[in-house]
């Protein structure tokens, strides 16, 4: 079975209760949907900059708790600098939050779950899903 790592949009959507998004986690089933540590931090300030901070920090930690999530590790270091250089060479770099996303999803064998295509396409051998167009 497929393992997924869920970007911040498509974190945001599931939050939302975009029904496309909560079929397809539900279809995953349990066990194989991931978040990681930049994108906890991209939802975190997010929370922090809403006028509701503390009602969102609330939920984020919830939903935190409900997933298991990765750390930016040695393997994704790895991934990153060759990731990073590759997109050099190109002359097409992308941001340094999606290219941790990416080296984390490429060091864990797992699917971003993006809606960001255009950034997340660029990365070599990595595979994207966009679960909010259905």
């Amino acid at each position: 079975m497929n393992r997924y790592l869920l970007d911040t949009n498509a974190c945001i959507a599931w939050l939302k209760n975009d029904k496309p998004v909560v079929r397809r986690v539900v279809l995953a089933g349990e066990g194989n949907i991931f978040l990681c540590a930049p994108v906890k931090a991209e939802l975190w300030f997010g929370a922090c900059k809403s006028r509701r901070v503390t009602e969102n920090q609330e939920r984020l930690q919830q939903f935190f708790d409900d997933l298991p999530s990765l750390p930016f590790d040695d393997a994704s270091v790895r991934h990153f600098g060759e990731i990073r250089a590759a997109l050099a060479r190109q002359g097409k770099p992308i941001g340094p939050y999606d290219l941790q996303i990416a080296a984390i999803a490429l060091a864990h064998n797992l699917t971003v779950i993006t809606d960001n295509a255009g950034e997340f396409s660029r990365v070599p051998g990595l595979t994207t899903e966009n679960w909010q167009r259905g």
